[in-house]
């Protein structure tokens, strides 16, 4: 797969990029991406942290476009270079396509991210909104024993569990009795349900299923109680944050290339809303509590600052 990028950003002009590189995976296969350059310089020995961002949409559709304000967000108030990358869908490609796509672009920036924009692929964040989280976990799990291991992960109601379909899955209180949305659940599962049998213990499919030692040990989880999502995204919470607590407990200090004194814990954090339905965040202001949105959108720019200034 080659990545082509089109740059859109406020505040500078970007270099152009590389001749894309071609995936033997799938040959002569693209994507397009958005990259967002924050204002500045950097200093002559580190490196601007580097944030990827999957959008999402069902695994069925979705641009992006569709997060910029949250991707300029990020670039403008730390300093990082953001991409936002497509991936292909479904119902034509099931599982692991989108993955592997993302995990191509993810291979991509980690050879040249630093050359084309100064950014630092040891530094990599990542987020995702709705199944743009699941594919950010599957980004982590391939590159934990790696050297470009993801620092920091920021997720936006993320499905976790596709081992039920969407239909079975447990109602949050308050979900409506009768599913307004019953009619495309089925095109809903067009990307897991033809493979779940065959991928039921996959945690790239699954992230619910996932060694905490393969994801980040920086881990925001937002979601809402109106969610058909809610059981899932609550007990993966709940199981990352015990783990963590337990696995803090014997940890120790380590010494970055700065002569800095920083700890190997994990901070896991989680938060649930009530009256939030999937996707609110992506809501039109006058929908929604644009100022939750905003306060949201800032403690994810505050998780992420505390991350990058504490690189190793």
């Amino acid at each position: 797969m080659s990545c082509l990028f089109r740059f859109v950003s406020s505040y500078k002009v970007p270099t152009p990029p590389v001749p894309p590189k071609t995936s033997p995976r799938s040959p002569g296969h693209s994507v397009r991406a958005i990259v967002y350059h924050p204002t500045g310089q950097t200093s002559q020995s580190e490196g601007r942290p580097l944030h990827l961002n999957i959008h999402g949409g069902g695994f069925l559709g979705g641009l992006p476009e569709g997060n910029a304000p949250f991707c300029r967000k990020i670039s403008a108030e730390t300093g990082a270079v953001v991409v936002s990358t497509s991936y292909r869908y479904a119902p034509r490609y099931t599982f692991p396509v989108a993955h592997e796509d993302v995990q191509d672009v993810a291979d991509w920036l980690i050879e040249n991210s630093e050359k084309l924009w100064d950014a630092d692929p040891t530094l990599m964040s990542v987020s995702g909104f709705s199944v743009g989280g699941n594919l950010v976990l599957g980004i982590a799990q391939r590159l934990c024993p790696s050297e470009y291991r993801v620092k920091a992960a920021v997720l936006f109601y993320t499905p976790v569990d596709f081992r039920l379909p969407p239909w079975d899955k447990p109602k949050p209180a308050g979900f409506p009795e009768k599913d307004p949305l019953s009619w495309i659940l089925p095109l809903m599962d067009a990307y897991a349900g033809p493979e779940r049998a065959k991928y039921i213990k996959n945690p790239l499919l699954h992230p619910i299923l996932a060694d905490i030692e393969t994801l980040p040990r920086n881990m925001s989880i937002v979601g809402g109680k109106v969610d058909i999502l809610l059981h899932e995204q609550t007990v993966f919470a709940k199981r990352l944050e015990e783990e963590a607590e337990a696995i803090n407990q014997g940890a120790k200090s380590s010494i970055n290339s700065k002569g800095e004194t920083v700890d190997d814990l994990y901070h896991i954090e989680s938060e649930f809303f009530d009256n939030q339905i999937h996707g609110w965040l992506e809501l039109p202001s006058m929908f929604i509590d644009a100022k939750l949105r905003d306060r949201i959108f800032d403690d994810a720019i505050h998780f992420l600052n505390n991350v990058y200034n504490t690189r190793k």
